[in-house]
């Protein structure tokens, strides 16, 4: 009896030490499950669809004024009379600043008279020679004296209309960097003028987008300022050269008339519409992580969390075409991307339906 209790009691307390682990683990196990849980990244995706759409394209551009100029004196002296203000139209030729003149104004004088008097000459000797009361030489030498009389003529006839600075176009004064007054030197720039009676709208198109814009095409021009407005413009000028994205500048020529016009600087949206429809791959715009130029987004496969690129074409408002990387069907996010780092383990709380309706 005493033996059998020398084996039992080791192994009742064997039972009760393994009873006690057992009971201490539980929770530390049970911890780790709940923190792997709590270190998945909660995100809303979307799936990659398909959606028949019109065969059309749009693009947002920059607003340019048809020309504008930085005016610069070519003469030098006091500043007398100032007759351009920022927002004054002025026409082509109309006088916009006027330097003192004076002395420019009396070599004009100076050299007008002697030009006369060499023309009296040349024709006093012309009469003179026909007679042969001159030699032939001596007539030379006078039409000799009315070209060079001519010639001083011209340069101070230029030198006093210098004084007067004009405006080389129709157009709008923007800036004016002098004042009355003010000692103004040659070759100093002193007025900036723009022509805004029509507006150029500078795109940047994709090379598979370029046989919609050829010159002289006309296209639909709208602009979130004028909602409900539509413009028309043509394409005046496309660029033979790529820039290192692959796309081209063009210009787009619009009239600049009317109560509801453009101003330098401001943003329009360039449409061409097609004829008929096609099935585009489509992706929500929001999952993107970066510019349009780059475009990548999060990928979700079996709980993880992938950065992809991928090669986008035209935009459709809030969807983006797929040319490559993507598939109908993939799972991309579209909210949370903040968080994610390339393999982030994530937990989907929203899975958006297909809303592809461009």
């Amino acid at each position: 009896m005493k033996k059998i209790q020398k084996f039992v009691f080791p192994v009742l307390l064997l039972l009760l030490l393994l009873g006690f682990f057992w009971q201490t683990r539980r929770p530390e196990t049970h911890k780790t499950v709940q923190a792997k849980v709590i270190d998945r990244i909660p995100v809303s995706v979307a799936r990659v669809s398909k959606a028949a759409v019109r065969d059309s394209f749009s693009i947002t551009g920059t607003v340019e004024a048809f020309r504008e100029a930085d005016i610069f004196s070519e003469s030098a002296g006091i500043l007398r009379r100032v007759s351009a203000e920022p927002g004054e139209q002025k026409k082509a030729g109309e006088t916009l600043l006027i330097l003192d003149n004076e002395l420019a104004s009396a070599r004009q004088k100076k050299a007008e008279a002697h030009f006369r008097q060499a023309k009296r000459d040349v024709d006093r000797y012309r009469t003179l020679y026909k007679e042969g009361a001159v030699a032939l030489s001596a007539y030379e030498t006078v039409q000799l004296q009315r070209e060079e009389a001519e010639a001083e003529f011209v340069a101070a006839d230029r030198k006093y209309n210098d004084t007067r600075v004009k405006a080389p176009f129709s157009g709008v004064v923007t800036s004016r960097l002098v004042e009355q007054g003010e000692l103004v030197h040659e070759g100093m720039k002193v007025v900036h003028i723009v022509d805004m009676s029509r507006v150029k709208i500078i795109i940047f198109v994709p090379e598979r987008e370029m046989k919609r814009f050829v010159d002289g095409t006309s296209l639909t021009v709208t602009s979130d300022l004028y909602p409900g407005e539509i413009f028309s413009g043509k394409v005046t000028s496309v660029s033979d050269k790529s820039g290192r994205d692959h796309t081209y500048r063009i210009e787009v020529l619009l009239q600049n008339t009317g109560k509801a016009s453009f101003r330098s600087g401001m943003f329009a949206r360039v449409l061409s519409s097609g004829e008929g429809e096609r099935q585009l791959v489509l992706v929500p715009r929001v999952a993107l992580v970066s510019g349009i130029r780059n475009p990548e987004l999060f990928v979700v496969r079996r709980g993880k969390a992938y950065l992809k690129s991928f090669l986008a074409g035209v935009e459709l408002q809030k969807h983006l075409e797929v040319l490559g990387g993507l598939a109908p069907g993939d799972s991309v996010v579209t909210s949370g991307q903040n968080e994610l780092h390339d393999g982030a383990d994530v937990l989907v709380i929203d899975q958006q339906k297909n809303s592809a309706r461009p």
